[in-house]
């Protein structure tokens, strides 16, 4: 039986030597990849609809924490937005990464369980998360009207889904 240790897994070196990938940089990177687009994303198309600076998206984050009064919390709130929002993606690359580990069909089939992903963190942050936060916005979460900002963030998050498949797919490739 083939055991691996804590130690080898955190520095990313098996037993021969040979230095293979580490599942903490795998993580942290799908995660901070897909926050970083989806930071970028939402700071362009709320600009350029309805001329919010990066700040406000960031206080738009951190109302799940601490309601209306995130609008009036400066930068300080709008850091606490930004480490929610990493944290959000992170701990989500992670649970796929975990799960990648058990079921063989994650890593092979990378682009339609990265998409089925995706889908699943979207219902999950705008019908669990959003309508049990603080934020303005969960009064509205169980509207579903058609609009091109919800359809873009949707597709957005297939994109999300998607960076976290192929990275964790590559990961066990060169593992």
């Amino acid at each position: 039986m083939n055991t691996t240790t804590l130690r080898e897994i955190s520095l990313g070196v098996d037993r021969s030597g040979q230095r293979r990938p580490a599942a903490w940089r795998t993580v942290l990177g799908a995660g901070a990849g897909a926050a970083t687009l989806d930071l970028i994303y939402a700071c362009t198309l709320y600009y350029l609809v309805r001329g919010v600076g990066p700040q406000r998206v960031l206080h738009t984050i951190a109302s799940g924490i601490y309601g209306q009064a995130a609008y009036t919390g400066g930068w300080t709130t709008a850091a606490v937005g930004f480490v929610a929002h990493y944290s959000i993606l992170i701990v989500a690359a992670s649970w796929y990464f975990l799960a990648s580990r058990y079921l063989r069909a994650l890593r092979e089939h990378a682009v339609a369980c990265g998409i089925a992903y995706g889908v699943a963190i979207y219902c999950t942050m705008n019908f669990v998360v959003v309508p049990l936060s603080n934020s303005p916005l969960a009064a509205r979460a169980f509207d579903i009207t058609f609009t091109w900002p919800r359809a873009s963030d949707f597709g957005m998050h297939l994109i999300f889904g998607l960076i976290i498949a192929l990275s964790t797919r590559r990961h066990w490739r060169q593992a």
